[in-house]
């Protein structure tokens, strides 16, 4: 382990203005609506004020992607129609966005590619959940799909400066590259979506979707279920060679994710061939 890039990741991880900053009102809202009790008019109050965000909500509930065919001029009648938690999706999409559309040097991926490859996961992991009739965690696993790889915009410069001694690590023991990347730096990325998770105050089930994605067997129990969909709907996609990076080729698909989920190749299949039509609405989206 290089025992000074781990102190300087450190330096960085407690330097609290040195992480991504998610709007509060989106974390507000993402809380909110873990609430059963939570009211339709409460939610349209938090959202009405950030005028920036009801504006942008607005011009994504009528896109192609999320629009149901009527115009929607209010965050009310955007409840109404579209339902609480597809609004939730809204806001942290729009919320996630300046965030992930950048470069990620460190591992070979140009501007927008960790974005694209985020809402790819995150409209994949939605259907998977429909497919094995879980609705109820639906919009769980877009959001996570989205941020699941929000800690590499945090570490690649770090990656950048080990890229050789990880890709070293990965040869000389036959490991993944997320685990090379703690056994050289001290960290993985993994490790650090989860810390900025907790600085945003996101529920434990995003930071056990962002923390164990790439690794579902050693997820918690209650988690199993939303971090075994978004492991398998990134490893569709970097299959299909979405946001493969410099590390996607060191990504193995989970045995464990696949029963956890009762997949069958058929399944997986026919999710790889909608990859096309997929890709299609994540740029309607953004």
């Amino acid at each position: 382990m290089q025992a000074h890039i781990k102190q300087r990741i450190e330096s960085t991880i407690n330097n609290i203005a040195a992480l991504p900053t998610m709007p509060e009102v989106a974390t507000k809202i993402l809380n909110m609506v873990n609430d059963p009790e939570v009211s339709f008019k409460a939610v349209a109050e938090e959202l009405a004020k950030d005028q920036s965000m009801t504006t942008n909500v607005l011009k994504l509930c009528n896109s192609a992607y999320f629009s149901k065919g009527k115009e929607i001029t209010s965050i009310e009648r955007a409840i109404v129609t579209l339902g609480i938690k597809e609004l939730t999706n809204i806001v942290m999409v729009i919320a996630a966005k300046p965030i992930l559309d950048k470069y990620v040097i460190g591992y070979d991926l140009g501007k927008g590619e960790l974005w694209k490859q985020g809402l790819l996961v995150g409209i994949l992991s939605k259907q998977i959940a429909l497919l094995k009739n879980r609705k109820d965690i639906a919009d769980v696993v877009f959001t996570g799909g989205i941020i699941h790889n929000v800690g590499k915009t945090v570490i690649a410069i770090f990656v950048q400066n080990t890229y050789n001694d990880i890709l070293e690590e990965v040869r000389k023991n036959n490991i993944t590259f997320t685990e090379a990347e703690k056994n050289v730096m001290g960290y993985s990325h993994q490790e650090i979506s989860e810390k900025i998770l907790e600085k945003w105050n996101f529920p434990a089930v995003l930071r056990a979707i962002v923390r164990y994605y790439a690794e579902p067997e050693n997820a918690p129990a209650e988690f199993k279920t939303e971090v075994s969909i978004v492991h398998i709907a990134h490893s569709i996609g970097i299959m299909a060679g979405i946001g493969i990076g410099s590390d996607g080729l060191y990504h193995q698909l989970s045995k464990l994710a696949i029963d956890n989920l009762k997949m069958d190749n058929q399944e997986l299949e026919e999710l790889f061939t909608k990859i096309p039509e997929i890709t299609k609405q994540a740029m309607a989206i953004g």
